[in-house]
């Protein structure tokens, strides 16, 4: 399969715009540059006033509106893992969820009818897609976890700074980096050149790794997706090479003996996935402190105030730790807090942005001093 270009004239008109508006932002002559949520704007703008000027406000505002996520090379990303902080503004992003909603629709309207014709109710169809929604929920939530617990892993940064310095050429004559083959590429049979193949086999092998869909950006790794009630989204040949692949006939859930992770676990004694023990060994020093919930709030962290936030402002931050807590507390909550809530919860913030610190510094020294990773105080 061929990785073309999408590097085009058409996808910097947000770049140029916002140019055009702020010629001396600096920022946006950055590979990366992330937005910030409205909210945490707010927030911020509430607990620290003289931080920005006007006209950094509405630089804030605008980079929001405009650009949506970000910009990485001059182009807008799209990072799914926070899509909620931020309103649609690509015609194709929109135009994608348009297209993902309407085939969720008529695989929904199919179910129904399957299962009426099996004789459920409509108590029984009501039931089945509340679980169906919550098992896609805590799906979602490690997927967060995840993508929080590897923009924190040294091991991870060094691997993932080796592959951008080796192909960064090839990056950035892209535009944006590839990602994994979906079933509906399958039938695409269009051979990926010979001058790209050793390119398409080192991004496939450090994608499968780590069980990535993509880069979003040098920064946001996007791990694959995962639908523990439906269908892969993946050809067998890309999560066959990324986790364990199950089929159970009916007749081995008779005694419920079989459990997951046993099964699991002996498919990793081929000793193949030792990097991510980190993650998947509850008793690591990772875990033992810091589930899913608290990576999935570095991440928000790492790309709000490290890659956002600290990257535009970092001379100006200083001294100003404990007001920024305090803005990240209340955005995370999504509404003002009263004293007493709010000295309770900012400890909690507090607590995982130490951690996230002391994390990052790690990463720093693992990885040469030109890699792509935002520097902490």
């Amino acid at each position: 399969m061929a990785q073309k270009s999408v590097n085009t004239v058409e996808n910097i008109i947000a770049w140029e715009e916002l140019k055009n508006r702020y010629p001396k932002q600096l920022c946006l002559d950055d590979d990366t540059v992330y937005s910030l949520p409205t909210g945490l704007i707010k927030a911020i703008k509430k607990h620290l006033p003289g931080l920005w000027s006007k006209e950094d406000l509405k630089f804030e505002y605008d980079l929001n509106e405009i650009a949506g996520m970000g910009l990485y090379l001059k182009q807008p990303f799209h990072y799914p893992l926070l899509q909620e902080y931020f309103p649609p503004v690509s015609e194709a992003v929109i135009k994608l969820q348009e297209e993902h909603d309407r085939v969720n629709q008529k695989l929904q309207e199919a179910t129904i009818e399957d299962m009426k014709s099996y004789g459920c109710s409509d108590l029984m169809i009501e039931r089945y897609f509340k679980e169906q929604e919550r098992y896609k929920l805590q799906a979602l939530e490690r997927q967060r976890g995840y993508a929080g617990w590897l923009v924190t892993s040294p091991e991870f940064q060094l691997r993932k700074s080796e592959f951008i310095c080796e192909w960064r050429d090839q990056i950035e004559l892209r535009g944006n980096f590839p990602d994994i083959p979906t079933m509906d590429m399958i039938n695409d049979s269009t051979p990926v050149p010979t001058n790209q193949r050793p390119f398409y086999a080192e991004y496939t092998r450090f994608y499968y790794d780590w069980s990535l869909e993509t880069l979003t950006t040098p920064y946001l790794p996007l791990p694959m997706h995962s639908n523990p009630v439906g269908y892969s989204q993946y050809r067998q040949d890309v999560f066959a090479g990324s986790g364990v692949t199950l089929f159970v006939p009916w007749y081995l859930l008779a005694d419920q003996d079989l459990k997951l992770h046993d099964i699991a676990k002996y498919h990793l004694l081929y000793g193949h996935k030792k990097h991510l023990n980190g993650w998947l060994d509850k008793n690591s020093k990772d875990r033992k402190k810091w589930g899913y919930e608290r990576f999935a709030t570095m991440l928000k962290m790492f790309t709000f105030l490290e890659c956002g936030l600290n990257a535009r402002y970092k001379g100006r931050l200083n001294w100003k730790v404990k007001k920024i807590d305090m803005a990240f507390t209340e955005f995370l909550e999504g509404k003002a807090l009263d004293g007493t809530v709010l000295d309770r919860k900012f400890e909690s913030t507090k607590k995982i942005r130490l951690e996230l610190k002391r994390r990052l510094n790690r990463c720093i020294k693992a990885v040469d001093i030109d890699s792509p990773l935002p520097e902490t105080e």
